[in-house]
């Protein structure tokens, strides 16, 4: 018989079934009667033996890892160790498995791998996963969450000091993991992150001058890890998202056209991004090596694209002094800007941002502080008013 403490560090490498036999049963080390029996294929269930009268004895199912975590299964051992106490045990075969699976069991089962291949952005609601709501919410069954759990984790993150965006997208994709259980049927109750107490997120209106552009290219320029530089600048004269750029495939980039081929983007649409002078330069130097897919290769890992910017951003940014919250994203904010400023129809720019509203095109549509003087003493022109004359009261 093995014995050992039935946790999920046991189970997530589980000791291999002996030859010959079809099953591995491990008893718990601290709650007589429980076990957990492994298969030959990997199988976890979990089962409470217990008395159930003169010279009987139960067998029950608990429930299968991961529908249920082990911390669940040992919960209902105890409840059925107390309901033998009782006299009220179950009739031999009637199994307690619970019908509500796990937050963690519904993610990783159903909610990933739908995101997946849905989004092209699900490497986003992957990471808050990881990183903060599974952490939270995962050992919990799905009716076991109320907004009381909810309220407490977004206070948390508060005191963790995210920004207010940050702290809303973590409340956006637990309820979105809720929405998506109820609409599977995966669990019937109501979603108590529905209202999940968004925080006002101020806008950004940051980008950056003609000038400041022109010093991070120039530092670009300079850097010494060139693929990788390229990369940022083919974001600066296009406007395109830095997953549209690094995962740019040469078979997507058409010259002749001068355009680069999203086959999905953002919005989950085929579009094209439209190659100035500048980015058809950037692109023809790029190193091309026979059999190399990628346009910005990585040079740790062969056959894959390159997987981030951040370092390159970093000493660009620096060396071109510009202030430390501009983000690499503020280039496409930047792009937007000074293509309006120079009298580029919104809808215009909309479509070489990729998008499907023009309203969100709208946000990015930031007049220079000299285009508003020159708006407002239009006005005054049109007045009557000239420079230097005495103003003559109304």
């Amino acid at each position: 018989m093995t014995i050992a403490t039935i946790n999920r560090s046991l189970l997530r490498q589980p000791p291999a079934v002996p030859p010959g036999a079809k099953k591995l049963r491990i008893s718990d080390d601290k709650l007589p009667g429980f076990s957990v029996e492994i298969s030959t294929t990997g199988g976890a269930t979990f089962r409470f033996r217990c008395g159930g009268g003169p010279g009987r004895t139960r067998d029950i199912k608990l429930g299968r890892y991961p529908e249920i975590t082990p911390e669940r299964a040992r919960e209902l051992a105890v409840m059925h160790k107390g309901d033998v106490l009782r006299g009220t045990a179950p009739a031999a075969g009637r199994a307690p498995q619970p019908a509500v699976p796990t937050f963690e069991s519904v993610v990783r089962e159903h909610y990933l791998p739908h995101v997946q291949a849905t989004l092209i952005s699900h490497g986003e609601n992957e990471a808050l996963l990881r990183l903060r709501v599974l952490p939270a919410f995962g050992h919990r069954r799905m009716d076991e969450i109320t907004p009381v759990h909810v309220a407490q984790f977004r206070r948390e993150l508060v005191d963790e000091g995210l920004s207010a965006s940050r702290v809303n997208a973590h409340l956006a994709v637990l309820r979105r993991v809720f929405n998506l259980a109820a609409k599977w049927q995966l669990y019937d109750g109501r979603n108590p992150a529905a209202s999940p107490g968004m925080l006002r997120a101020e806008g950004r209106e940051v980008f950056l001058s003609a000038e400041q552009l022109q010093a991070v290219l120039a530092a670009l320029s300079a850097d010494e890890d060139q693929v990788a530089a390229s990369a940022v600048a083919l974001l600066a004269f296009t406007g395109a998202r830095k997953s549209e750029i690094l995962g740019a495939r040469w078979v997507h980039v058409d010259f002749q056209r001068r355009t680069l081929v999203v086959p999905r983007s953002k919005s989950g649409r085929r579009r094209h991004i439209y190659l100035s002078d500048r980015a058809v330069e950037i692109l023809e130097r790029q190193p091309r090596s026979p059999g190399q897919v990628f346009v910005f290769p990585s040079e740790r890992r062969s056959g894959q694209a390159l997987s981030g910017l951040r370092s390159v951003w970093a000493r660009a940014k620096e060396k071109a002094g510009l202030p430390a919250d501009v983000r690499l994203h503020d280039l496409r904010h930047t792009f937007a800007s000074l293509l309006i400023n120079n009298g580029t129809h919104l809808y215009d720019v909309g479509r070489l941002l990729g998008h499907s509203q023009l309203s969100t095109t709208a946000r990015y549509a930031h007049l220079r502080d000299d285009r508003q003087l020159d708006a407002v003493n239009a006005v005054a022109k049109m007045a009557g008013f000239r420079g230097g004359e005495t103003a003559k009261q109304i």
